[in-house]
This record gives structure tokens, C-alpha cells and sequence, in this order.
């Protein structure tokens, strides 16, 4: 094992354990410290499942086998119970809706103390304390309301905000993002694409980019991962990726969105100018 992998993912395979469908077939990466790969595909390539996957999270009847190893460590020996400490605390999901990754029926703050608690033995002030200065430095103004706001009373860029900070109060080893620019307009996801960046930074966490948005991948990736029905097609750096891919689906993802980004960037521009 290579000291420099956080993570590491050998034929994972995916199926319905029913029908017997492959969903994920024989997928292999590698994440260094610090790294940030970015996952991409069309809807049902099996981005999602794969994330889902390395913190044992499928949906009942989806069974998986292969090798996934974080710091040397082999998930799949880990008993349910302690895979529940690993997740959070080593490996953090943000997920692209902030909506179901909280319970409506409490306050947000209620689910971030929870959360600590499991992790941390610390008092209920130092954990208050700790998550009012992550919430400021990722820009949510008014902390305190925010610990007692209801998902439904803030926004998706709100929310995806609220998940950021939690992961800085829990410094995990692997954060990993599915999608979370998804339910954004171009001007929030461009924010919070921002505050991925300054996390990475901050912690100095590897990082797993789900997307589909090219324009946040290529700002935000060092390596990018192709994939297609279930399998990987493509992985390379992100330069080589948007300069010369070499599978005809990268080419037709790449090229789809060019015109796209070039949108978004022309809005980042009109964003930039206004905020300056």
C-alpha cells in the first residue's frame, strides 16, 4: 500500500442482488492526500452509486463486493457499527440535496450536535462555539438563527453551506460531495464551488467531486474520472481531459458543456464586475 493513498478502491462492483443487474462493474481509482477527483457522467452512469458505496450506504437489495481501503483500512471488514463511526467523522457525504440529508421534523442544529456528539466528546458550549465560526467563515450571517431554522426555512445554497461547515468542524480524511451544485442557480453553485475550494484548502482533506457540471469540475479537480453505464471509460488529469480525451464519450461530454461553461463564466464575469 502506497502511504500517500487516503483511498483506495480495486473491482468494486455493484448489482441488484433480485435481478442480478450489474449496476457498477469492476471500477478501480486511486485518492491521494489532498487530491481532488472529480466523478462524471450522465444520470445513471453510476456515479452516485459508487459514492454511496465506498461508505456502505446502498439501498436495501443492492449488494456490492471488491476492495475499498481508506488509510490501509478494509471497509469491508468493519462491522455495521464501526463503519457508523467512519462515516462523519473519516468520511463525509455532502449530499446534492441538503433537504434530504437533514430531518425536517428538527431544528438544523439539533442534527449538527448530534452528529458531534458521536464523534467528539465535547460539551454541548464547545460544540456550539466550534460550529458558529465555521458557519460565519463559509458566510452564513446569522448563525444562531440558522442553528434553529427547519431545513424547509433555508435555502439550498443555505443548506449546502450548513454541510460545508459541519465537515470543517469534523475533518474527515475523504469528503465527498455528490453533486452538491445540482438543485443551485449558476450564482449560488458558483459560491459554493468557492467554499468546496477553501475547504479543500482549510483541511487539506482528499475530496471526491460528483458533477456534471464541468464548469465547477474543472476549477475545482486535479483528476477526473469518466463514466459511463456503470463503468469507468476515462481517467486522467483534469488538464488531459478537457484538452484531449481520448474516448469519444469524454469528447462529446467535454465539447456539450464547453458551451455551457462558456454561459456560466460569462455570468461569473457579470458577478465578478458587480461584486468589484
Amino acid at each position: 500500500m502506497n502511504g500517500m493513498h487516503v483511498l483506495e478502491v480495486e473491482h468494486l462492483n455493484i448489482w441488484e442482488e433480485r435481478s442480478g443487474r450489474v449496476l457498477v462493474h469492476d471500477s478501480s481509482f486511486r485518492l491521494a492526500q489532498g487530491e481532488c477527483l472529480a466523478i462524471v457522467g450522465e444520470s445513471g452512469s453510476g456515479k452516485s452509486l459508487t459514492c454511496k458505496s465506498l461508505m456502505r450506504l446502498n439501498r436495501t437489495g443492492v449488494r456490492q463486493s471488491g476492495f475499498v481501503a481508506l488509510n490501509g483500512e478494509d471497509l469491508s471488514k468493519l462491522s455495521d457499527k464501526e463503519m457508523r463511526k467512519f462515516r462523519g467523522r473519516r468520511f463525509c457525504m455532502i449530499m446534492q440535496n441538503g433537504m434530504s440529508a437533514f430531518d425536517p421534523s428538527r431544528p438544523i442544529g439539533a442534527h449538527l450536535l448530534e452528529t458531534l456528539g458521536v464523534h467528539f466528546n465535547w460539551s454541548r458550549a464547545e460544540m456550539e462555539t466550534r460550529l458558529t465560526a465555521t458557519m460565519s467563515s463559509v458566510g452564513l450571517k446569522e448563525p444562531a438563527v440558522v442553528m434553529r431554522s427547519y431545513p424547509h426555512e433555508l435555502s439550498g445554497g443555505m443548506l449546502q453551506r450548513v454541510m460545508i461547515s459541519l465537515a470543517i468542524v469534523l475533518e474527515p480524511d475523504v469528503i465527498i460531495a455528490d453533486e452538491p451544485t445540482t438543485a443551485l442557480d449558476a450564482v449560488t453553485a458558483y459560491e459554493v464551488v468557492e467554499q468546496f475550494m477553501r475547504l479543500r484548502e482549510r483541511l487539506g482533506s482528499a475530496m471526491i467531486f460528483v458533477s456534471h457540471d464541468l464548469g465547477a469540475v474543472r476549477r475545482i479537480a486535479d483528476n477526473v474520472l469518466v463514466m459511463k453505464d456503470g463503468g469507468v471509460v476515462e481517467h486522467g488529469t483534469t488538464k488531459n481531459i478537457f484538452a484531449g480525451a481520448s474516448h469519444p464519450y469524454t469528447r462529446y461530454l467535454v465539447s456539450s458543456k464547453q458551451a455551457m461553461s462558456r454561459h456560466f463564466e460569462q455570468l461569473m464575469g457579470d458577478a465578478d464586475v458587480a461584486k468589484g
